[in-house]
């Protein structure tokens, strides 16, 4: 399933519920935060509530989140349910307006390296924080706070209850809970409440599932509400119905190759019929000698088009029977040709085949020369 920080949607009143709870660059993808923010803002949407429960962590990645929430047009409201400590109060305090649980706290400080001592930084990593501390402190004084009084408090790590939060400006109401039991509790012990807190509702709230009309359409559901159980039934039903579908796709698809490779070798059959027919008729048309039909069809094969070019140009052999029919000289020269004088000029086959009564005229003669007897 696709990460989300996104609670919920009400197309009614047109609002959306992010949640914010756990360590920025931990728990928290900043990065992703802001995208999805990015996203909402898109929407045709009223009011964008992130709910705030963090102690704080990544400055670059808290600052991809405060950077969407000042440049979008849709308000956003922070409500810090438990704490918003360090980057996570740079968070709340960029939103349009600020809501605290009466028992909630805030806490800002100037940023600093993990695990690197103040005494041991050097003098890039110095220049660093001071740019950073800067970033940090125009976001927050945006609410009112002078500079000057910000990097005091900055620098000696202040913690803020609701009242206190409210009275300099960095929260703008105080909901009530009656909630007295969190009202003692040490900040990390009020981050570990609130998320049990969470977790034990939304698991409440999974029992049944409000479903979307696209859902309802994708898992059959009549009433547009499921338990978790019919869900996951559904679910695994939807996925089986796709995984038919895909394999039925897929036999569709062997089976369009398979007539694909049959027309394929059909086409290959008929041309291998052309180029025998085709070298045939040059061997009767005398354009190429019978031994070297074997060459022409393979150039046919390849490449019929351009076998019909070259060997379209190539002259027809003048059969004997023609020419002896064209004048009387030629047929008078071939017929007062002897035997031997027609073998030589190479004219004995050609004249069997077109003149069988001359040739076997001539037979004769040649026979009764040598008395030869024919059988």
């Amino acid at each position: 399933m696709e990460k989300t920080y996104i609670d919920s949607v009400n197309k009614t009143s047109r609002e959306v519920v992010m949640r914010l709870y756990g360590g920025i660059g931990s728990k928290i993808d900043g990065d992703y935060f802001a995208q999805q923010l990015a996203a909402l803002d898109a929407e045709d949407l009223d009011m964008i509530r992130i709910r705030v429960n963090s102690p704080g962590g990544n400055v670059f990645q808290g600052m991809s989140i405060v950077s969407a929430i000042l440049s979008m047009n849709t308000p956003v409201c922070v409500h810090i349910d438990g704490i918003a400590a360090s980057m996570a109060a740079v968070i709340a305090v960029a939103a349009d307006s600020v809501y605290m649980m009466d028992y909630a706290k805030m806490m800002i400080h100037d940023p600093y390296f993990v695990d690197t001592d103040s005494q041991t930084m050097t003098a890039k990593q110095r220049k660093q924080i001071a740019r950073l501390t800067d970033m940090l402190r125009q976001v927050l004084v945006r609410r009112g706070m002078d500079e000057a009084t910000m990097s005091k408090l900055m620098r000696e790590e202040t913690w803020f209850s609701a009242s206190e939060a409210k009275d300099a400006g960095l929260c703008d109401e105080i909901t009530s809970s009656a909630r007295n039991e969190y009202m003692g509790l040490n900040p990390m012990q009020l981050v570990d409440a609130v998320n049990a807190e969470y977790q034990s509702t939304n698991h409440q709230q999974m029992k049944e599932v409000n479903l979307s009309a696209e859902a309802i359409v994708a898992l059959g559901s009549k009433s547009g509400q499921l338990d978790e159980a019919a869900v996951s039934a559904a679910i695994v039903s939807t996925i089986a119905a796709k995984d038919k579908e895909i394999a039925d796709l897929k036999a569709e698809k062997e089976k369009a190759v398979a007539e694909v490779e049959q027309l394929k070798k059909e086409k290959a059959d008929a041309v291998a019929a052309e180029a025998v027919a085709f070298a045939d008729q040059l061997v009767k048309t005398g354009k190429i000698a019978a031994d070297a039909k074997d060459a022409v069809i393979e150039t046919y094969k390849a490449n019929p088009e351009n076998a019909r070019k070259i060997f379209g140009s190539v002259p027809e052999r003048t059969k004997l029977s023609g020419m002896v029919g064209k004048t009387g000289s030629d047929s008078s020269r071939y017929a007062s040709m002897s035997w031997d004088e027609l073998d030589k000029a190479g004219l004995l086959a050609e004249l069997k085949e077109n003149d069988p009564d001359l040739y076997e005229k001539k037979y004769k003669e040649m026979s009764a020369g040598l008395r030869i007897t024919r059988q």
